[in-house]
């Protein structure tokens, strides 16, 4: 029988969507393996600016060696506001870099990281983002950073509860079809892309309903970093009932 290959994530301590979304979507042959990182609360609404995320990431280093400890082939960043909360596309990629020089040098992506190779994979060129964030995070980090890295930006709207949430763990108890109304109603319609950050909401299950109703493409950052994460470890399956990106 042949050795599993084996995908390593780390995820604030508040996420309960990652993992169950990966464990979704894989292969079968294909293992994923996490560690979390602690996660303080609560935080302004919305988010506020995520500066409670810098602490968590200070756990970094510690949940890269964890995880890296189960012989994984790939470690992914599981947080999408733990690293474009910066504004700027550098802090992801050091991040990055940091993962897999704190494992022994296994290689690592970013959920960002992972979004934008797979918007760039898909020809978007106009975005639509639609999120559970306040405006700071929305339009001070994730705006800027997205066209930084060459995309046009058509709208950007938080989802009107997770605006007012203030614990990061409510961000997984909303229903995909009270997600799937929103982005329906809030997705700009002059754009090709809609993005969907936010790696516990749980967009993955609905991003193949989105994309027959909007006729756009739609990139989820957990159905992007599953993505990313499989063809880093050379796995190019097309996979099903995911969205788009996933039979590219």
């Amino acid at each position: 029988m042949a050795i599993p290959r084996r995908i390593g994530v780390i995820v604030p301590s508040t996420n309960q969507v990652v993992e169950p979304d990966f464990n979704m979507a894989v292969p079968r042959g294909v293992t994923v393996h996490a560690e979390r990182m602690w996660l303080e609360g609560p935080s302004e609404p919305g988010g506020g600016d995520g500066i409670e995320l810098l602490t968590m990431n200070s756990d970094i280093e510690r949940s890269a060696k964890y995880v890296a400890s189960a012989s994984v082939e790939v470690i992914a960043y599981g947080c999408t506001s733990g690293t474009y909360r910066t504004g700027s596309i550098a802090y992801s990629k050091a991040i990055s870099e940091q993962i897999t020089e704190a494992s022994g040098g296994v290689p690592a992506i970013t959920a960002m990281e992972a979004s934008l190779e797979a918007m760039k994979a898909a020809g978007s060129k106009l975005i639509s983002v639609v999120g559970p964030y306040g405006p700071t995070l929305l339009e001070q980090g994730l705006k800027p950073l997205l066209e930084e890295s060459g995309f046009n930006v058509a709208s950007v709207k938080g989802e009107p509860e997770m605006q007012q949430r203030t614990h990061h763990g409510a961000i997984g108890n909303q229903d995909p079809e009270l997600i799937f109304e929103f982005v329906t109603r809030a997705a700009s319609e002059d754009a090709d892309t809609v993005y969907i950050p936010g790696t516990a909401w749980r967009a993955l299950e609905i991003v193949e309903e989105l994309e027959k109703r909007l006729n756009k493409t739609v990139i989820t950052v957990n159905q992007a970093t599953i993505w990313k994460a499989l063809r880093m470890i050379g796995v190019n399956s097309t996979i099903n009932g995911f969205g788009s990106l996933l039979s590219i």
